[in-house]
């Protein structure tokens, strides 16, 4: 076999790396090509897909997330907890005046209750034996009686001694004091019975309200173990197991206000990370696409190519060599095509499946071009990410948390010798220290991105450097081919292909060589469009609200 017919064997294997081609003799590779104008038919339809943009794609991607429609239930869910910690805070403080109220309304009026009942029943006992348990005045003109028995005396006796004081005789002022004792006794038993039966009422009252205070107190003291448990696990404490209801309430107050607004925050978050992932699988699915439009324009060369051979060819001016060499790069073309199709085609239904959309709906990319003029600064870049990663937020808001809590702490009377002091100390330096290794992660994260942003922006202008070279040494092998005309150039010495300078081999080469520098071309937009989207995010910058 001559050095030209290994020459496009060779450039036809190196196009085809991926995928075994074997022909068994030159005619039969000819009988089987298809018209290269049905092959690229599909390429036609290609350009009739609805093209969707960027931005289309992440507002399409935000409003039907899945996600974000959790993330959102959970902020909702925050505002709530701190709208209900406030409650908390007033109805603690609250609940605690109303209690200590209580207790000395209920004490007083439980001594109130047993000291009246202790009066009454002596009362009665004196009352029962005909003793008078307190004054009782008597005023009855028809009887000759206006006095007052005092109390302990005996009702009786006073009465009979009180006619006798009249002149009466003893006898008849016994009958008298006969016939008016069984009266006294009678409204003096009266006024017990009404006042024992207010006792009464008044003792169920007590009990009642007993019975409502031991219930709330207990609800208060659930309240006050529920607030420190939340403490204890938010803020990490085993210690401290009580704090007074008011700093308590604070901090509840102030808890719940922090964890609504890293939860806001983060909702932010989880958008801009969600419209990351869409960008993301956007500029793969952009790659692949750009990709096979290159292999889309391989297969139209490598057709006209083939097409313009077959003319020459037919004619008698040029040999079947030539026509074997166009036919094997074409074929290798649509088999290169093949497979990238396969790549774009699963980067598409990654990009979809991002988005939520439908998975069978048409589309077609738009093109994002880099600009690469946009300048960058480093250190405003570091003291923006230092300001606005989510992972500073957190880490000042602990240490915010903590020193709350030590207020709380020192608010209860807690003193720097007892273990709840010391153990919130600790807990102050071991989120101070957190915080300083968070602002370093993200000072690091911010120089490697910025690093990564600089260097692809300076392989992307290398590389369209090198595409416009390509172009124009296909322009130049394509003029040698058609006068037949030959010299030595370096990409042809690069493959020890020198003396077939000005063949169809250096064509379907230099053709070759542009699509790999193509491709590279392609890579370095999409690492450069990526490496940008990281440093941006690793600043802390939000475009999504």
């Amino acid at each position: 076999m001559n050095k030209r017919m290994i020459a496009w064997l060779l450039v036809a294997m190196s196009m085809t790396s991926t995928t075994v081609y074997a022909t068994t003799s030159k005619v039969d590779a000819l009988e089987t090509v298809s018209s290269p104008k049905e092959e690229t038919s599909q390429i036609t339809k290609e350009k009739e897909k609805k093209v969707l943009t960027l931005d289309e794609a992440i507002e399409k991607g935000l409003t039907n997330s899945l996600i974000l429609q959790q993330v959102k239930n959970q902020g909702d869910l925050a505002k709530l907890v701190a709208s209900n910690a406030t409650t908390v805070r007033d109805t603690l403080e609250d609940s605690e005046s109303a209690l200590k109220s209580a207790t000395y309304l209920i004490d007083d009026g439980r001594d109130q209750v047993y000291s009246s009942e202790s009066q009454l029943r002596s009362a009665q006992a004196a009352l029962d034996n005909g003793i008078a348990p307190i004054d009782i005045p008597i005023s009855k003109p028809e009887l000759n009686l206006n006095t007052t028995i005092p109390a302990g005396t005996h009702i009786y006796a006073h009465i009979q001694a009180y006619y006798e004081g009249l002149g009466l005789p003893s006898n008849v002022a016994a009958g008298y004091a006969n016939q008016i004792t069984p009266v006294v006794i009678q409204g003096a038993q009266s006024v017990i019975d009404s006042n024992m039966n207010k006792l009464d009422a008044s003792k169920k009252k007590l009990e009642s309200s007993t019975q409502e205070y031991l219930s709330s107190k207990a609800q208060y003291e659930a309240a006050l173990q529920f607030a420190m448990a939340n403490v204890a696990s938010k803020l990490s404490t085993s210690t401290i197991s009580s704090l007074n209801p008011k700093p308590l309430g604070e901090l509840i107050v102030k808890m719940a206000t922090a964890q609504d607004e890293v939860t806001s925050y983060a909702q932010n978050i989880f958008k801009n990370q969600a419209a990351l992932l869409i960008t993301n699988s956007y500029f793969e699915a952009l790659k692949q696409q750009k990709l096979l439009e290159v292999k889309d324009k391989a297969v139209e060369r490598g057709a006209l190519q083939y097409e313009l051979a077959q003319a020459a060819y037919d004619v008698g001016a040029k040999s079947k060599d030539d026509l074997v060499i166009a036919k094997t790069y074409y074929d290798s073309t649509l088999m290169s095509r093949e497979l990238q199709l396969k790549d774009y085609n699963a980067a598409l239904i990654g990009l979809k499946k991002n988005i939520n959309m439908d998975l069978d709906e048409e589309i077609k990319l738009a093109e994002v071009e880099p600009n690469l003029k946009e300048t960058y600064n480093l250190q405003q870049g570091i003291e923006s990410g230092l300001k606005a990663r989510v992972e500073i937020k957190m880490g000042e808001t602990q240490t915010k948390l903590y020193e709350d809590l030590m207020k709380a702490v020192t608010a209860s009377n807690y003193s720097s010798t007892d273990a709840q002091y010391k153990e919130v100390k600790l807990l102050q330096d071991k989120a101070k220290i957190e915080l300083d290794g968070a602002k370093l992660q993200v000072e690091s994260d911010i120089r490697t991105s910025y690093s990564t942003m600089v260097s692809m922006q300076k392989i992307v202008e290398k590389a369209n450097e090198l595409v416009q070279s390509a172009s124009e040494t296909v322009e130049i092998a394509k003029v040698k081919y058609e006068v037949g005309y030959g010299y030595d150039n370096a990409l042809l010495k690069q493959m020890n292909l020198e003396d077939l300078s000005g063949t169809l081999v250096e064509v379907i080469a230099a053709e070759e060589n542009l699509t790999n520098i193509q491709e590279k071309q392609i890579e370095a937009i999409n690492g450069y469009n990526l490496a940008k989207l990281k440093y941006l995010n690793d600043i802390g910058v939000l475009p999504y609200k």
